[in-house]
């Protein structure tokens, strides 16, 4: 844990810019597989694999992600 108010405020800035410029990766990552889905030059599976691929599988799929 970082004690400097100031080195912490830094680091939190720095990693909120990296959470935002991931943010517009996947956005357009998103999108590139969505057209290419919608257009038919990917299947389902395809998609799901690139999906699981990214680590986002969760995020399209949150009911089948639940751990019972």
């Amino acid at each position: 844990m970082v004690s400097d108010p100031n080195i912490r405020k830094q680091l939190q800035l720095a990693g909120l810019r990296f959470m935002c410029s991931r943010a517009r990766w996947l956005e357009s990552e998103a999108k590139i597989l969505g057209i290419s889905l919608k257009n038919g030059n990917l299947s389902t599976a395809e998609v799901d694999s690139r999906l699981e691929e990214m680590g986002v599988l969760h995020i399209v799929y949150p009911e089948l992600m639940v751990c019972e």
